[in-house]
């Protein structure tokens, strides 16, 4: 999950010197009342988050770097994102042209929750960080959710698993309980809170655009969103498909997936 805004992340809302930002920083100091699992905790991140990081630039094409720092931390507080608790997120800030990122993994939910794999909520996480990133620079374009919850779903087989749920309660209806609008604000008293009903609709839109225009647009559409062009744009010269005419080729796949015509992928 990625949050956007101008805020304080962790008092590092300013400008810093060069020598101060190591694209990869882990937060050590530590002093609650877990010590054991908050060294388990940071000790996991330590190897995930790099290892995700190549991982995924290996998969979209991109270089195995980090343009702008990213610092992970470990809470031993409740998160204070409202609604649900939350396993790990992003959050994203703007500072003139520059970027700061944070990722927060939260120990209490994981005290809750031992059994969650951190590994996996590491890679979607970082995905997100990979991707804003890529994309930032002054006349950047913004990231729709559906392509940014879409691609953090496909670096694990998350979205395939999610699909594969939904296929076990929806399959071989029509697909209506899926559907979402790519274009903008989602109905979150009808698809749930955070979207996370969307979550399914996302992933497959993605992977359709992947089947469409080949693992390669990927990288051609992030370098497109850093350069200002917005993404249905991007859509109609990565595929053979304008944007509307896209949106309708992600409605029939997902209907036909869920018919069970096509495989899940």
């Amino acid at each position: 999950m990625l949050f956007l805004g101008l805020e304080l992340i962790g008092g590092l809302c300013g400008p810093l010197a060069a020598e101060d930002l190591a694209p990869i920083q882990f937060v050590e100091s530590y002093a609650g009342s877990h010590p054991a699992e908050f060294n388990d905790l940071l000790g996991q991140a330590k190897v995930s988050v790099p290892t995700a990081l190549a991982y995924i630039t290996g998969q979209w094409g991109l270089p195995n770097t980090l343009h702008y720092p990213l610092i992970v931390r470990v809470i031993d507080s409740p998160s204070k994102i409202p609604g649900r608790p939350i396993a790990a997120y992003v959050r994203s800030v703007r500072y003139g042209d520059e970027l700061r990122q944070e990722l927060v993994v939260d120990l209490q939910h994981h005290l809750l929750y031992p059994g969650e794999k951190l590994d996996d909520i590491l890679y979607h996480e970082m995905a997100h960080v990979v991707l804003q990133d890529a994309v930032t620079s002054p006349a950047a374009a913004g990231i729709p959710q559906w392509f940014n919850e879409g691609l953090a779903q496909s670096v694990t087989t998350e979205g395939h698993d999610r699909t594969l749920q939904d296929f076990n309660r929806y399959g071989h209806t029509d697909a209506q309980a899926v559907l979402c609008d790519l274009n903008g604000n989602i109905d979150e008293f009808y698809h749930g809170e955070y979207n996370f009903g969307c979550y399914t609709q996302f992933y497959l839109a993605v992977q359709r655009f992947i089947q469409r225009g080949g693992k390669d647009a990927l990288a051609k559409v992030i370098a497109g969103l850093r350069s200002g062009v917005p993404l249905p744009d991007l859509i109609s010269h990565a595929t053979p498909l304008d944007w509307p005419s896209f949106q309708r080729d992600v409605e029939k796949y997902t209907r036909d997936v869920f018919a069970g015509a096509v495989p899940i992928p």
